[in-house]
């Protein structure tokens, strides 16, 4: 995929499913900086890891209870902050 049907892909996306991406790539970060593999948040989070793949590549917008599993077994927490707030933080620490 060329990078124009690309940014025409991320546009057709709502707001909502933006913010979901975003959390995703803090999820990814906090993966990666605690150094375990997929397989081994799949078996933390009750996921396959063809689950935490999927995810991981961002091509589709992933359930709710799917981002809290996995936010939870890296310790985080998803906090959902205000449209109004001048600031958005997605995952945080426990």
């Amino acid at each position: 995929m060329n990078w124009a049907d690309y940014k025409r892909q991320i546009t057709a996306l709502d707001q909502t499913e933006i913010e979901q991406l975003e959390i995703v790539a803090q999820l990814i970060s906090r993966r990666k900086k605690l150094g375990i593999t997929q397989y081994e948040l799949a078996e933390r989070s009750g996921l396959k890891q063809s689950a935490i793949a999927r995810l991981e590549r961002e091509g589709a917008v992933p359930r709710l209870d799917t981002l809290e599993k996995v936010s939870h077994a890296l310790g985080l927490k998803i906090a959902l902050i205000d449209e109004n707030s001048a600031t958005k933080e997605y995952a945080t620490q426990f």
